[in-house]
């Protein structure tokens, strides 16, 4: 079942999708009205899951599933793997892009892994997304790292 984000539980399970650039507002609208249908429809092994979504600047998704209903399967997890496939088809945009976002305001930078030895645009405090995040409350509460708390750190040595 789709929930609005703020209905979640701060322990909902959580994936981020990342985009090689930004959405457009019809493909922001797109996106909406594709992953609301998907979610409410989402299910493991027949058992539906509660679950939503947030669209963050303009060019990352942030999908979340309260696993105290039900647990989210490997063929759950697939089925969401092939929305975000399709999507990218579909709006000419890659969801799998795994550069490092730097954060500036409300604005996003993409840097290639490897581009990041001695980029400029990367200092120990550089606020970046982490493309891996524990839950939905480690996300409420601070999402963003700085550069030296995460992989990242080894640069500046």
């Amino acid at each position: 079942m789709y929930l609005p984000i703020e209905q979640m539980p701060d322990h909902s399970r959580v994936w981020v999708y990342q985009a090689n650039r930004p959405f457009t507002a019809s493909e922001t609208q797109a996106i909406q009205d594709y992953l609301a249908p998907a979610l409410t429809q989402w299910a493991a092994h027949g058992a539906g899951l509660n679950a939503s979504f947030e669209i963050r600047f303009q060019q990352v998704i942030v999908i979340a599933v309260d696993e105290t209903v039900n647990a989210a399967s490997g063929c759950s997890i697939d089925a969401s793997t092939r929305w975000f496939k399709e999507m990218g088809t579909n709006l000419g945009i890659d969801f799998f892009d795994r550069s490092t976002a730097v954060v500036e305001g409300e604005e996003l930078t993409l840097i290639p892994l490897t581009a990041l030895k001695n980029n400029p645009l990367l200092s120990p405090a550089t606020q970046i997304i982490p493309l891996q995040t524990e839950s939905l409350g480690a996300y409420r509460a601070g999402w963003l790292q700085a550069a030296n708390t995460t992989w990242l750190q080894r640069y500046f040595a």
